[in-house]
């Protein structure tokens, strides 16, 4: 009884197994998880195929034909995709080592870019805090500016480390919790 029920759980667990899949960067099988990433920020789209051996490729015309008369008002019908079937282009040796160089080359771009972001926004702090410390000792008389001075729209890949989906629905979440609801009674 133990042998059958230990049979049993391996074939359900056998059965639950995600099937093989490969990620598709446009016309080629992306080389690594870094290409795919890439892709995907520069498209925001993915292609997943998934590889199943087990399927034949090829169709049998009389097994067809014997079974269609054997069994009584079955009817087989079969419809090709094209779409799903497009080639997929194999790469050579060098031009794995061109993407894989081009990978690294723009993930340098892309830590260089954040680091002179966040300098620059320290330093746009920096005068804002120096000017708005001026403004006050001077005259005590003048009005204050409480309106918030408009900031520039800012790409949000440049601020977070890794730009996917999940990395900025988090950022966008944490900030939104992070900033006070409006007071709508205040008149200006």
């Amino acid at each position: 009884m133990k042998k059958f029920l230990i049979l049993l759980t391996i074939f359900f667990l056998q059965n639950c197994s995600k099937p093989k899949t490969v990620l598709i960067c446009g016309d080629h099988i992306c080389i690594n998880k870094k290409e795919a990433t890439q892709y995907f920020e520069e498209n925001l789209s993915i292609e997943v195929k998934i590889v199943d051996k087990k399927k034949n490729k090829q169709i049998d015309l009389v097994e067809l034909n014997l079974k269609e008369n054997t069994e009584e008002n079955r009817k087989i019908t079969i419809k090709k995709k094209d779409m799903l079937n497009k080639e997929i282009k194999v790469l050579s040796n060098d031009e794995i080592d061109k993407i894989k160089e081009k990978i690294k080359k723009n993930d340098k771009d892309k830590k260089i870019a954040n680091k002179n972001f966040k300098n620059e926004s320290l330093n746009k702090k920096e005068k804002v805090k120096k000017t708005s410390i001026k403004k006050n000792t001077n005259n005590n008389k003048e009005k204050i500016n409480v309106n918030k001075s408009k900031t520039k729209v800012v790409d949000v890949c440049t601020i977070i480390e890794k730009c996917s989906i999940d990395e900025i629905s988090k950022y966008l979440l944490d900030k939104g919790k992070k900033k006070k609801f409006p007071d709508i009674t205040k008149r200006e």
